[in-house]
């Protein structure tokens, strides 16, 4: 793909709701969480997962996968974003995604393209269907605009083309989801 992007897999939150020991490790059917989302990221031309000290051996996962790992102090989501973006040096756009969306990896190349051809600034990825507008846990921003907000395009999926698991109804969803 000729607009390829690095990429920040964030991986190091608490994931308490789904009660489950660390959430990009919990597997649907037989697969670790955070493979997904690595699938979906294989149309970037880089990826680097920020873990933190929360997801010890979601780390070590990753590392003996050979991914570059970026420890982070687990202070929040954009606490830790921000902190990956400022000591890597991402000056140049960057897709955020969470290691607990289950998303068609096509999907994503579409918001790429959608990406270079907006005039904003940034993307959010937002679903829209029967329970609202809600933001899908994937954006691509400019690195070198971090310390200020960006302007923003919004580009929208069906609530049916991803899940964000949080629950095990989320894991059953995204079974469901993933054989079609």
């Amino acid at each position: 793909m000729g607009n390829s992007l690095k990429a920040l897999l964030m991986c190091g939150g608490r994931g308490k709701r789904l009660g489950m020991g660390e959430k990009p490790l919990v597997k649907i059917k037989g697969k670790p969480l955070i493979d997904y989302a690595l699938d979906t990221l294989s149309v970037c031309e880089e990826v680097i997962c920020v873990a933190s000290p929360l997801t010890p051996e979601t780390a070590a996962y990753l590392s003996s996968q050979g991914l570059e790992v970026f420890m982070a102090p687990g202070d929040g989501f954009i606490e830790d974003m921000r902190l990956a973006i400022e000591t890597l040096s991402i000056t140049e756009p960057v897709v955020v995604m969470s290691s607990d969306v289950v998303l068609l990896e096509s999907i994503l190349e579409d918001v790429i393209s959608f990406y270079y051809s907006c005039e904003s600034e940034a993307v959010a990825l937002y679903s829209n269907g029967e329970s609202g507008e809600k933001p899908v846990g994937i954006n691509i921003l400019d690195g070198f605009f971090i310390d200020r907000e960006q302007s923003q395009s919004i580009f929208y999926i069906s609530e049916n083309e991803y899940v964000n698991v949080n629950t095990p109804d989320d894991l059953k969803r995204a079974e469901m989801m993933l054989d079609g």
